[in-house]
């Protein structure tokens, strides 16, 4: 059983059934102050937006939009109640989950308001989980970081992550975005225990954390890779690619598990109405160029890091 936690002092279980107990993660609330800084750590992870004020200016608009309109809120009211019958027009048919995905776990979802993260344990097999606190869980991406195991037109978004070993960290609780105001209540609490869920995590003994991130991964490289031998015409075009793709996976493993997790990692949201799926997610993914190739930069623009959050919260709380 897990125990109640104190903000930063975590005991988590996890798939290796290591346990750790307390570790304090370091203290970035509030480093970002400059956008020089923050360039140095994210490079062009934003591309369309030019400094770190944008992003915060970009976060604190949307968030303000959406807590000010009664028909949003009224709708997520209703979804934090799992209202499956009620007409969702904000945030149940612009966001709903491709259809696809439903399918992946074997399990229906409600008829209107299909939710891939909502109730996770429930709808998933306990394997997806890699580590779980009282507030939140980690769990690897579904689709593998390659974009060469995605054989589709230019035109189309390719699924994979944004980075190599994409992995997400979510609430238990129902929060829909980071717009929600359960998501930054109580001064972000949320948002830093997620934060720290992944500091705790990756700092395990005997790299137990690192090595069930990059299983995950790996996975989802192997998955994908048999999707595309059942079928004819992708494992004509995969084919003579294969052992590069897999070449690459055992080159960047080895680069992935010498990151510092502070340093070397992007913790961001994709802040609404841009965000594909509604329930509240942090993306975590490597920040350096290299574990970065072959994954998608489609989504760099909408990606709001964690420090932009917490510096909007901390000073409109101060009056600033």
């Amino acid at each position: 059983m897990l125990t109640t936690i104190t903000p930063f002092s975590l005991i988590m279980t996890c798939t290796s059934s290591w346990v750790v107990s307390p570790l304090q993660p370091p203290n970035i609330y509030g480093l970002y102050s400059s956008n020089a800084m923050y360039l140095a750590k994210y490079g062009s992870i934003a591309p369309t937006k030019e400094n770190f004020d944008e992003l915060k200016a970009h976060y604190r608009g949307q968030r303000d939009s959406f807590r000010s309109d009664p028909r949003s809120l009224q709708e997520l009211t209703a979804w934090k109640q799992a209202d499956h019958d009620f007409d969702y027009q904000l945030l149940g048919i612009r966001y709903y989950v491709a259809e696809r995905l439903s399918s992946v776990y074997g399990k229906p979802f409600s008829k209107a308001f299909q939710r891939l993260h909502s109730e996770y344990a429930l709808h998933n097999p306990s394997s997806l989980i890699l580590s779980s606190t009282p507030h939140s869980y980690i769990i690897g991406n579904m689709a593998s970081y390659d974009s060469r195991q995605y054989p589709l037109a230019p035109t189309e978004k390719r699924p994979e992550g944004q980075g190599f070993a994409h992995t997400l960290v979510i609430p238990r609780a129902r929060v829909y975005n980071v717009v929600d105001p359960d998501a930054t209540k109580n001064a972000c609490f949320l948002l830093k225990e997620m934060h720290a869920h992944f500091l705790n995590f990756w700092s395990l003994p005997h790299n137990a954390g690192k090595t069930a991130l990059l299983a995950r991964a790996r996975k989802a490289l192997l998955d994908q890779d048999a999707k595309l031998l059942s079928s004819a015409p992708h494992a004509a075009y995969t084919d003579p690619i294969r052992t590069a793709i897999f070449a690459a996976f055992e080159q960047k493993s080895v680069e992935y598990l010498h990151l510092d997790a502070d340093r070397d990692f992007v913790f961001g949201f994709h802040v609404f109405p841009e965000n594909s799926i509604g329930h509240l997610h942090m993306h975590v993914f490597p920040s350096k160029e290299g574990l970065r190739e072959w994954s998608t930069r489609d989504y760099d623009y909408k990606t709001v890091p964690l420090e932009a959050v917490l510096e909007v919260e901390e000073e409109d709380a101060a009056g600033e």
